[in-house]
């Protein structure tokens, strides 16, 4: 999975893909999953957005995430995310769990 990832400011592109796995590195499969979410907040654990996955290969772990504009790339800064899974059976799985997930929002100049 990505460990860092770097925007301009109001920028919608590069998508985030990912590959959703376990510790281990195998894939999560995500047939079951009934919700994915991408969440950003900053180190004080203030959440900053969040929104739906959309999932790109469910036997696979792959995801995107496609960021709202102003929304989620209108503050320029250094910010944590994570992907927050839910399956059928309410059972939560937050990705990565073994470090974080560092999204840096540059500033635009035009």
């Amino acid at each position: 999975m990505v460990q860092s990832f770097k925007i301009k400011k109001n920028d919608t592109q590069p998508v985030i893909s990912a590959t959703l796995q376990y510790n281990d590195g195998t894939a999560i499969n995500l047939t079951e999953a009934t919700d994915i979410h991408f969440n950003l907040g900053n180190l004080q654990y203030e959440p900053l957005t969040s929104g739906a996955c959309i999932i790109t290969g469910s036997t696979t772990g792959q995801i995107e995430y496609r960021w709202e504009g102003v929304t989620d790339t209108g503050s320029v800064g250094t910010w944590f995310g994570e992907f927050q899974v839910t399956f059928g059976a309410g059972s939560i799985l937050t990705l990565p769990n073994n470090h974080d997930l560092k999204i840096e929002v540059f500033e635009d100049y035009n």
